[in-house]
């Protein structure tokens, strides 16, 4: 006996409702296939939120939203190239700013042509590749900076900050000591000493560094003596012992994360130096931009990656369950280095060189060794951060204090060169009815 016209529409109506979802998503292989990349790069682009999925009855597996794959093949294939970015970047996230401070290539950032890992490789003091950034000049002798001495008010806002929360976000210490050094600025010595834009940076940089005692049992400030490293003041700060190891590892780690071209932090700053905005009100741009779940954040989820682990194992174990919700485990396959991120690679090779790598470490070094081979994951500069800083003895938190820290000298160098053009970074948006 036929089937009435309802039965058959009451019966069809999965089937439609499958093959339109056939048609609006795609399975992982051949989402990988569509865009040419590894599976594993898949996983970032869906834990960055630039591709959507959804997992499919059988739990195993997920589907890919066909769309998004198409926006992404549609962006020029030069974004994949390094250094090349195309005139319609602004709309998928990438502005494009003339500059001359910093170069991403395939080794990594080069700062003013050199690059970054070779700066490292010299054992300069981080303040050297400072005065770099900020100067073009790179000295071979040691600079060392004298105490830059904070204003009054700004010193009677620290004691309070010693009650704060224990999980307080280091950033927004930060920021808020930043604005307090601006709001400060009421004197005529303070307005005639902070006019100099580089020793106005050398006072944050030097207070940053004395923050890092918030972060220890003391919970205290604790300020930089004059004409002492900036490595030397983290590591007096963060009651650790000071060694040349320590001291080489922290510069080397510092150097490397002091730029790396137009990150959001970094355009942020330099929008709010065109707005004709002083120095602490454009650093303040740039750490809370930092704070937020895409880029401070990224640290807290290593740490609780990496927390607990005792074993090798373990940590392959844990990276397999990211894997296997479709994302990628927190702090690996940098989008801008498909073969590795060249400076982590080359910090977790200075470790190597030590010859004195902590057990802890050594776990560390072979889960890395056999998540690549077997998953195919890269560690980022970030998960070098995280793994070293804990490493070396510094409390959970102080690896997002030492990315800060670091990244002003970046920061402040793009402030300069910004200021010297007259130009308001206003972008357009395109209207969408």
């Amino acid at each position: 006996m036929p089937k009435s016209s309802a039965a058959r529409s009451v019966n069809e109506t999965p089937l439609a409702a499958d093959q339109q979802r056939d048609s609006e998503y795609v399975s992982g292989s051949e989402a990988a296939r569509l865009l040419g990349v590894k599976a594993q790069t898949l996983y970032t682009y869906v834990s960055r939120g630039i591709i959507q999925s959804l997992p499919t009855a059988e739990g195993q597996r997920r589907l890919y939203l066909r769309s998004d794959i198409e926006k992404l093949r549609a962006r020029p294939r030069a974004r994949r190239a390094l250094g090349a970015l195309a005139a319609s970047a602004m709309y998928a996230g990438e502005p494009i700013i003339p500059t001359s401070i910093t170069e991403i290539t395939a080794a990594g950032p080069r700062y003013r042509g050199r690059l970054a890992t070779e700066l490292a490789n010299a054992a300069l003091p981080f303040e050297n590749v400072v005065e770099l950034l900020w100067t073009g000049d790179l000295i071979d002798e040691p600079i060392s900076w004298a105490l830059e001495p904070l204003p009054a008010e700004t010193l009677r806002i620290l004691k309070p900050l010693e009650h704060s929360r224990a999980d307080a976000s280091i950033a927004h210490l930060c920021a808020l000591i930043t604005l307090s050094i601006s709001m400060a600025r009421g004197s005529r010595a303070e307005r005639r000493r902070s006019s100099s834009i580089v020793m106005a940076a050398r006072q944050v940089m030097q207070t940053f560094a004395g923050c890092f005692g918030y972060l220890t049992p003391q919970r205290a400030y604790l300020p930089c003596v004059s004409g002492t490293p900036i490595a030397a003041a983290v590591l007096s700060a963060s009651g650790l012992p000071r060694s040349d190891e320590r001291l080489r590892i922290l510069n080397a780690l510092m150097v490397l994360l002091a730029d790396h071209e137009l990150s959001p932090a970094t355009f942020a700053a330099r929008v709010t130096a065109s707005s004709g905005a002083n120095l602490h009100a454009c650093l303040v741009s740039a750490i809370e931009t930092s704070s937020g779940w895409k880029i401070g954040k990224i640290f807290e989820r290593i740490e609780d990656l990496l927390l607990g682990a005792k074993s090798k194992a373990e940590l392959m174990r844990r990276a397999r369950e990211f894997q296997a919700g479709g994302r990628a485990p927190p702090g690996f396959n940098h989008p801008i280095y498909p073969r590795g991120d060249p400076r982590a690679t080359y910090m977790f090779d200075l470790i190597r060189r030590t010859g004195h790598p902590s057990r802890h470490m050594n776990m560390i070094l072979a889960f890395l060794e056999e998540a690549e081979s077997e998953l195919e994951l890269k560690p980022r500069m970030e998960f070098c951060l995280v793994s070293v800083a804990a490493d070396l003895g510094f409390s959970r938190r102080a690896a997002v204090g030492l990315f800060l820290l670091a990244r002003v000298a970046g920061w402040v160098a793009h402030i300069m060169e910004q200021r010297l053009s007259s130009a308001l970074l206003r972008p357009r948006a395109k209207f969408i009815a």
